[in-house]
């Protein structure tokens, strides 16, 4: 951390904790499986049995093949959308399984 007489915005000073303890990638995972939830919606959620991440690339399992085959048919809308709400490209590929 910079040292700095003056007070700091918090939000400020958390963003370098984080970057200190090296856990952005684990918060960054954390918040687009929050944020998919979010932006599915209860109709998705309902046939989603779990997500998560490695490597830029959010893996969603579907229950029904027919939703699976229509979310794998839109995933590029999906990707902006998710990447919209998060406001930053933390996504690059959805695969829905």
């Amino acid at each position: 951390m910079s040292t700095n007489d003056g007070p700091r915005p918090l939000g400020e000073v958390l963003q370098e904790v984080i970057d200190e303890l090296g856990v952005r990638k684990e918060i960054d995972e954390a918040r687009v499986i929050e944020t998919w939830a979010s932006v599915a919606g209860d109709k998705i959620n309902e046939v989603t049995e779990s997500a998560w991440m490695k490597d830029s690339t959010l893996y969603v399992k579907i229950t029904s093949a027919a939703w699976r085959q229509e979310l794998h048919m839109n995933r590029r809308k999906w990707r902006k959308r998710l990447n919209g709400a998060l406001e930053a490209e933390l996504v690059d590929e959805i695969i829905f399984r």
